[in-house]
């Protein structure tokens, strides 16, 4: 069943194509389908094809550095964003708060003017709070961009960190952000400024900021993201300690309106959560820790145009049945 909903994304016309993969304790299956681009001429997806895996980017690289930090004793949940960022505006907001994305920092600023990588940190420290923090969880790109500032402060390039500390350990030779011109990319939007996005950031704010972010930029694919999702599922993880691995699957907000752990969504299960996060261009990812279970779905949905809402709808079953495939759900 959830092969057929995968598989229908393509052949409906939903997505061009798809790459994904479904990991068990014993098995890996993966399968790629489809085209990778619909124009201005139509290309067939590769197996190692490259994505812009978008928001995908604030788990596995700006979560696993923020965690990678606490286990040094580098930084504690608890402490003020202004510890690190004197200009931040408001004192009581924690590093929790942004990672559980409960900081009340409202999800954009209209009509804000961002040409520059320095707009993208003015916009980051003049973004309102629309509520007090830790009272409600609104996904917002400011707290994880603020995160990645944060990561600078304590130990400089953002890019350099992410390749030496989440990628290189775990031979994630085809990840990277600004990747080098290659004829593997999965192109995202026509865009009417830009152009056919291909091998560039899609994210805006990213874009501006020379396309490396703590919210978006990494690029990876299919091979690359089944050995990161096997570090985190493997007893001797590379990544992290086994007991910040566990921690990820913790309610941090079990009173709020959205279950949020450390940096990632949460999926409930029978009697646990599982793991998972999105990406805007069309990619997903769930981990189920305690079962040693993932899916890992690649697409770039926004392509040729990011007007796509049954990509949503059709995300949301998948998940569904990834879960009850498990055992997850009943």
């Amino acid at each position: 069943m959830l092969d057929t909903l995968l598989k229908k994304m393509v052949t409906d016309g939903v997505v061009p194509g798809i790459s994904y993969a479904v990991i068990s304790p014993n098995r890996t299956k993966q399968h790629v389908i489809g085209m990778k681009q619909l124009t201005p001429e139509k290309l067939v997806l590769e197996p190692e094809a490259v994505y812009d895996i978008a928001s995908l980017t604030k788990v596995i690289a700006t979560t696993t550095l923020i965690l990678q930090h606490i286990e040094a004793g580098k930084i504690h949940l608890e402490d003020p964003v202004m510890t690190f960022l004197p200009d931040f505006r408001y004192p009581e907001v924690t590093v929790l708060h942004l990672l559980t994305h409960s900081s009340g920092l409202a999800k954009n600023i209209p009509n804000y003017t961002i040409a520059s990588r320095e707009d993208v940190y003015r916009y980051c420290i003049e973004t309102p709070q629309a509520t007090p923090p830790g009272t409600d969880v609104t996904y917002a790109d400011a707290n994880f961009l603020l995160l990645g500032y944060i990561l600078e402060a304590l130990s400089g390039d953002l890019e350099t960190q992410v390749q030496t500390n989440v990628l290189a350990p775990l031979k994630m030779r085809a990840s990277s952000f600004n990747p080098d011109a290659t004829n593997t990319f999965v192109p995202t939007e026509l865009h009417p400024e830009r152009g056919l996005i291909s091998g560039q950031v899609h994210d805006f704010k990213a874009w501006k900021m020379g396309g490396v972010a703590g919210h978006a930029g990494l690029f990876s694919n299919l091979p690359d993201l089944i050995r990161f999702t096997k570090g985190l599922l493997h007893e001797d993880s590379l990544l992290l300690k086994p007991e910040t691995i566990a921690a990820l699957q913790q309610n941090y907000t079990p009173n709020l309106n959205r279950s949020r752990g450390l940096g990632w969504d949460l999926v409930p299960a029978r009697d646990h959560f599982a793991i998972y996060h999105t990406g805007f261009t069309g990619t997903f990812l769930v981990i189920d820790l305690e079962q040693k279970t993932a899916l890992i779905v690649l697409t770039n949905r926004v392509h040729p145009s990011r007007d796509n809402a049954e990509f949503l709808e059709r995300r949301e079953h998948i998940v569904n049945q990834f879960m009850q495939d498990i055992g997850g759900r009943s």
